[in-house]
């Protein structure tokens, strides 16, 4: 077990930079479900997979009933939780521009992400080794980013093994950035391969 890396460049400052400036960046290898997770732990523990469901749906329960109350909420052993907010975006997907507070009513602001502060005592169990990453584990090429007839295929079979596809699904997917993510899957709805459903940071694409 490692931690892999790979390296990424730093933007150029000016055009008459002679050298390339890196930065070790940690790969993504996969995700681990919380059923892996609660496998494993059954096996050492006496805790079963049931008993872990059910403390994990009480806690998320009781930790958004707290966010909702602008408090930060604490897991022990791991860090402490936190909302942050944003206004809801224009039709055209715009930021508002706010010069008043006026402007601004409950309404007009949404829960934009989850912030996660981990402790210090969770961080010093992140230890290693460290190891760069192999071939197969690209971060940094632009070569990566499949040409639009692969992309599209990518797509379909992504909508047929999970039914829809958000756009930070699809930036996962295609190694785009939010922006050329969103512009090309409404680029599909006007096309009619796919169709909106949900609104906001709900908003999904669907096969037509």
């Amino acid at each position: 077990m490692a931690i892999q890396y790979d390296f990424q460049k730093f933007p150029q400052t000016s055009a008459e930079e002679e050298n390339v400036r890196l930065f070790p960046k940690a790969v993504k290898r996969g995700t681990v479900s919380f059923y892996e997770l609660a496998h494993e732990i059954e096996k050492t523990t006496t805790y079963t997979v049931a008993d872990l469901e059910g403390m994990m749906e009480a806690v998320a329960h009781a930790a958004a009933s707290h966010l909702n109350n602008s408090e930060h909420v604490e897991l022990k052993g791991l860090g402490t939780l936190s909302v942050a907010i944003a206004c809801n975006r224009d039709e055209a997907r715009h930021m508002p521009v706010i010069t008043s507070p006026s402007q601004v009513t409950p309404r007009d602001l949404h829960v934009s992400r989850v912030n996660f502060d981990a402790k210090p005592v969770f961080m010093r169990r992140l230890t290693g080794p460290f190891e760069q990453a192999h071939e197969r584990f690209p971060s940094n090429k632009e070569t990566d980013v499949p040409v639009l007839a692969e992309r599209r295929a990518l797509l379909l079979g992504y909508l047929e093994s999970h039914g829809y596809i958000s756009t930070s699904q699809y930036m996962r997917l295609t190694h785009f950035t939010r922006s050329h993510a969103r512009d090309e899957l409404n680029a599909f709805v006007h096309e009619g391969l796919l169709r909106r459903s949900g609104a906001g940071t709900h908003l999904v694409f669907v096969k037509s």
